[in-house]
């Protein structure tokens, strides 16, 4: 596995509180309520293309998954979720 940085291991801890953060694929179907990129970025003090970035890095490092959501009158978004693996990360973490 590669090298988990803290931001890294900031945006799980975040993704685990929020229960994940969706994505609309562009800005303009955003719904209120939802947890999209660019509040998950100023949270964190990163850009919401930064967020993409790691999203995506984590994806393939197996510690989070997308889901397809239906959404009653609007398109179909995405919403990120932290894996079993990525738990168990944040566990042994948390106890160093």
């Amino acid at each position: 596995m590669q090298e988990i940085t803290d931001d890294l291991i900031a945006m799980l801890r975040v993704l685990k509180a929020e229960g994940g953060t969706d994505c609309t694929g562009t800005c303009h179907h955003r719904k209120p309520g939802e947890f999209h990129c660019h509040v998950f970025g100023m949270m964190l003090k990163l850009s919401s293309q930064g967020i993409k970035n790691r999203l995506l890095k984590m994806m393939r490092m197996g510690l989070v998954e997308r889901h397809r959501v239906e959404r009653p009158s609007a398109t179909p978004m995405v919403r990120f979720t932290i894996t079993q693996q990525a738990e168990e990360l944040l566990a042994k973490h948390e106890q160093t």
